[in-house]
Formats: C-alpha cells, structure tokens, sequence
C-alpha cells in the first residue's frame, strides 16, 4: 500500500514550521521517502486517490468539520493530540468517536488527549511526541558555535510608565539594545525598539549581554508565500533542524523545537508561561517534562539550573534530561511494526 505525508493549511498567509518538523519525524518511517502522497491535515475527508497508510500524528484539528478522514487513508494514530478547541466538537460526534473506535488503541502525545479517549471507552495509552526521534536522523557531531533563541516568550508591559522605562533602557543601554534589536526584530522603528527593550527586561535575568547581542533570532510562524511548493517548506524545516542539531544550545517557546533539539543532544531551554491558557496548557501534560524549564512569570525568569545571580554564558555546562529516551525507542518500535 502506497504512504502518505501530512501538509498543514496554511493560515492568514502564514505557516508553522513546527507543523511540518512533526510531518519531518513522520517522514523517517516511510518505506519509499521519493514515492509517497502528500495530504492535507485539514482536509482528509475529501482525499479520494488510492489507497494510503498515514501516520496521524501531531495537532488534530482547525478544521473539525473535514474529520474524520476518508475510508481511503488507513490509519496509524501516534502521538495524536486532540486540543480542547476541538475536543467539545467531538464529544458529541458519532461518527468521530466510531472512527477512533474502529482504529483502536489510539497512541496518544499527551494526557490530556489520552483522558478524552479513555473518557469515550475507546482504547488508548501514551506515546509522546514523534518528534523525540528526529535525533536518529538529524544529530551531529559538529558545533557550529552558536545560541538560537526560537520565538522566545517575554511579557510585553503597556501603559506610559512602561514607555517611559523603555526609553530610559534604550537610552542607557543603547549599544546593547540597538545590537540585539537589528538580531531580533530588524525593523528600525518604535514598535520595534520596544519589543526589544521588553525582552532584554526580561532575559538579560538570565542571559549574559554577549549571549543576547550574538545569538540567532529563529521564527516559526514565517510568510507562506517564500515557499514555492510543499518540498521547499519540508526541505526549510530539516535546514533549521540541521541548525539546532550543531548548536552550543537552543532557547524556545515552541515544543516543536524544544523535542527535537532535545532529541538531538542539543541542550535545550523551554520558556514555560505558567498558567498561560488552556489551548497551550492542554499540549504539555507528557511533553514538558523532558525538559529543562524556565518559568516565565509576569516577566520574572527562573530556572533552578543557575545559583542566585548566576547568568548562562555563550557555552553552558547543563545536558538535557534522558527520561525521553524509553519512551523515544518504544515509539519507534510502535510506528515500524505498524508500518
């Protein structure tokens, strides 16, 4: 039977490369990586070729309506997230609840969609993300020297007495901010200099200036329209993989970055707002617990790698959690025998 490769909808004109690095992980257990489908998450309903095995992992679902798919994809759920945007739509919908049914034991990313399948009687257990083995592909013995921070959260404070201190930052610390600033926002206008003041409030807790002033500034959510075709937004996503894999460390807000890097043997900070909101909350039960957390609280960084007043340098000292590992290589075995 023919293979298939999920694609993403892209949304307001813009993609998420983290979508597609879950499709990238996907990927390593086709039999034929030159011979295979590519179809649309958000569309499997209307898929109407030949028969075709697709692994359904990742975010299921923005469009809920189009689920579940056509009778011709077969099915292999791991490291399936159901969010709670969805979850109330399929908790009355028969033929969603019978399709889970039918395809019974469903590998679940996170707990949180492990309890709506336990919830709903159908068979299901724990598989984490498919991510974590991306390291099988992608690590590297090579050290290219450098930090990425990937879409690092920070709190954005508003109102004139946080203009006011913005200006006097800017001010005061113009060369540092003017340098991190043309790194991490480019555009040279307020709305920039504030973002960037906001941020160094923020980091600089943590991080050295040198860290701040050299490192890579990495977005995933980036403009649909600088990709030609589905290969170039695959073949973009495995280059920042590459990046990742040989870096000194990697910063991130974004779990799709976090377990690959991980993954990777690449040490790995997670930038966690407690009590953020449930869409986020919902995906990290099972997943943030394989790594090192920051605690990013109105503003206040913390992390219990560092003594008081300690600051992490262009080179840290830290390794990432192993507890990944069982749960990495059961989830291979899973995927190729199913395969």
């Amino acid at each position: 039977m023919r293979e298939g490769l999920m694609t993403i909808e892209f949304t307001d004109g813009r993609l998420n490369i983290g979508d597609y690095v879950q499709s990238i992980a996907a990927k390593q257990f086709l039999k034929d990586k030159n011979n295979f489908v590519y179809v649309d998450r958000e569309h499997l309903d209307s898929y109407d070729g030949e028969e075709l095995k697709l692994i359904f992992n990742g975010w299921f679902l923005m469009r809920p309506e189009n689920f579940p798919p056509s009778p011709k994809i077969k099915p292999i759920i791991v490291s399936h997230h159901l969010n709670v945007t969805v979850q109330n739509k399929f908790d009355n919908n028969p033929k969603v609840l019978a399709f889970y049914k039918a395809n019974e034991p469903v590998g679940c990313r996170d707990f949180f969609t492990l309890d709506f399948m336990k919830k709903h009687g159908i068979e299901a257990y724990y598989t984490g993300c498919l991510t974590l083995t991306l390291g099988n592909t992608y690590s590297s013995d090579e050290n290219s020297d450098k930090v990425y921070f990937v879409d690092p959260r920070y709190k954005k404070h508003k109102g004139f007495a946080a203009k006011t201190e913005t200006i006097l930052i800017a001010l005061s610390k113009y060369n540092t901010i003017n340098t991190i600033r043309k790194r991490f926002k480019k555009e040279n206008n307020w709305k920039s200099w504030y973002k960037t003041v906001q941020f160094y409030k923020s980091y600089s807790q943590i991080f050295t200036d040198e860290v701040l002033m050299n490192a890579e500034y990495v977005k995933h959510f980036i403009p649909a329209k600088q990709f030609k075709n589905e290969d170039e937004i695959f073949a973009f996503g495995e280059d920042l993989l590459r990046k990742y894999a040989k870096a000194n460390y990697v910063v991130t807000s974004r779990i799709h970055c976090a377990l690959p890097s991980v993954s990777m043997g690449t040490p790995t900070l997670y930038i966690d707002i407690p009590d953020d909101n449930d869409v986020s909350d919902c995906r990290l039960n099972g997943i943030k617990e394989y790594f090192h957390v920051v605690e990013n609280h109105k503003g206040k960084l913390s992390t219990g790698l560092l003594a008081q007043n300690e600051k992490f340098q262009w080179k840290v000292n830290f390794e990432n959690k192993k507890d990944f590992i069982p749960i990495k290589e059961n989830l291979e075995r899973i995927v190729r025998e199913r395969m």
